[in-house]
């Protein structure tokens, strides 16, 4: 099979797997309902935490959950509550079919003050008849910040279509799962005015030359139906390649280093150097996976925020959003569904690698244009968040997962840090002929904001069969100041 080939067969696996997951017909064992960790901290800045209890798959029908509270050293309503309300220390959780999962949220009361000793041991007591209570039945919950020894962590992904993007804070033992279809648009809040695509849809942008949302029609967008997307991207996957093929790497960002090439140019301080630009929102989640529509938009900078202008193609009026930095995030997120900012990513300091699909790029041989660089969907991607956090791959040719202590960071190599450090490094296959699987021969050390060192190391690429929920496994190396 010739360079090219393979290269085509490789982006239509992965490309199908991103268009048309499937769930794998498989006898299923029981349905386990646990917490997520069995510990958790609730800093004091942190005025509320949301505690998720996840389940091995959907359930078929609605369900009812108990949890029991037990309160060491605080009181119901007096020094915190919950949502829903807990009953005489218990917790009801009705759950509707197709669920993976459930949540409460544990919130301080206002002006309440703790010296840091307090805690809450949360019980899973009881669940209706479809499900099995895990060996994680038991979470506490402490009044004062944490920076866990280690432990395991199965990722809630959210199943085969991969709904879910995660982000991960290892010294807190936490992981926040947000739909990816919540958001299309990430403004950053550096110095710097930048926006980025949404990669998990696999969303797509492209510009116009034109500075007036209003002049640009249909007639300006002739043709991009059959190029402005990943399946249009593979289709043309031919030779003679179309020469508009080498130009879709940059209608993404760049996987790497998304602010340094960003598909949306950076934001002028000169409003009419700022173009139109037209966006495929790319696909959400299911089988066959939805399209999520198109839109023109246009960013201008409003003194140090933004106000980003949006509407359907045709449309001859637009509507504008707001959007102020917030230092302490990286970015603040827009759904263009409803032009509302939304809460995505937690603050910066708190959180270390996010998993998600993700849209990468891979090279293709082309007989007319050479050797070109396309974009594709692609399954299992950890990120890392730049701010403040470095990752190194450390093989175990050279000292084992279990042998590795503080004494072997000096020898680490953690340069040439990006967003995929880690990436798809930590997981083999997928291709034609093969099944994707966990390498065991690697595995990661991380440092946090805060200075702590972990190692982690991947342990299953899925769970009970399916795809989109990976797990691992991390312990502390060294403690931050």
């Amino acid at each position: 099979m010739n360079t090219m080939c393979r290269s085509v067969l490789t982006v239509f696996v992965v490309l199908s797997l991103f268009l048309n997951s499937c769930t794998e017909d498989v006898s299923l064992p029981d349905n386990l309902v646990q917490f997520e960790s069995e510990s958790l901290g609730l800093a004091e800045n942190e005025s509320e935490i949301t505690v998720n209890i996840s389940f091995s798959r959907a359930v078929q029908s609605q369900v009812s959950i108990q949890v029991q509270l037990a309160p060491e050293g605080v009181a119901y309503a007096t020094d915190f509550t919950t949502t829903p309300e807990a009953v005489g220390n218990v917790l009801t959780l009705n759950v509707p079919a197709n669920a993976t999962g459930t949540q409460f949220t544990l919130a301080k009361v206002p002006g309440a003050l703790f010296d840091g000793d307090e805690r809450i041991v949360f019980t899973i007591a009881s669940v209706s008849g479809q499900l099995v209570i895990g060996t994680r039945a038991q979470l506490t919950v402490s009044f004062s910040e944490i920076v866990a020894a280690g432990g395991s962590m199965e990722i809630n992904g959210g199943g085969p279509t991969y709904p879910n993007r995660v982000f991960i804070d290892l010294s807190a033992n936490r992981q926040t799962a947000v739909q990816r279809t919540d958001w299309d648009l990430a403004f950053y809040s550096g110095s710097d005015f930048k926006v980025l695509l949404n990669s998990s849809n696999g969303m797509m942008a492209r510009a116009l030359d034109k500075t007036d949302l209003n002049a640009v029609t249909a007639a300006d967008t002739a043709g991009w139906g059959q190029q402005l997307s990943l399946a249009a991207v593979f289709a043309n996957l031919t030779n003679p390649t179309p020469e508009w093929v080498a130009q879709a790497i940059t209608w993404i960002d760049s996987p790497t280093d998304p602010l340094g090439d960003p598909a949306i140019d950076p934001v002028s301080a000169t409003a009419s150097e700022n173009k139109v630009y037209i966006v495929n929102r790319g696909n959400g989640p299911g089988s066959p996976a939805p399209a999520l529509g198109w839109k023109k938009i246009r960013i201008v900078r409003n003194g140090n925020g933004y106000t980003l202008q949006y509407a359907d193609i045709a449309a001859t009026t637009f509507t504008e959003v707001q959007i102020n930095k917030n230092a302490a995030y990286n970015f603040v997120y827009v759904s263009l569904t409803n032009g509302a900012v939304v809460n995505v990513e937690p603050l910066a300091e708190r959180w270390d690698i996010a998993w998600n699909g993700f849209t990468y790029s891979t090279p293709f041989n082309s007989s007319n244009l050479g050797m070109i660089t396309v974009p594709y969907y692609f399954q299992d991607i950890v990120l890392q968040n730049l701010a403040g956090v470095e990752t190194a791959e450390v093989l175990t040719s050279s000292i084992t997962y279990e042998d590795f202590t503080e004494g072997n960071l000096a020898s680490v190599d953690f340069s040439g840090q990006n967003q995929l450090k880690i990436g798809s490094r930590w997981r083999s296959g997928g291709g034609p002929g093969s099944s994707p699987s966990v390498r065991t021969d690697r595995f990661y050390v991380i440092k946090d904001p805060a200075g702590n060192y972990y190692k982690l190391r991947f342990t299953a690429l899925t769970t009970d069969g399916q795809r989109g929920r990976p797990r691992f496994e991390f312990a502390l190396v060294k403690k931050g100041n």
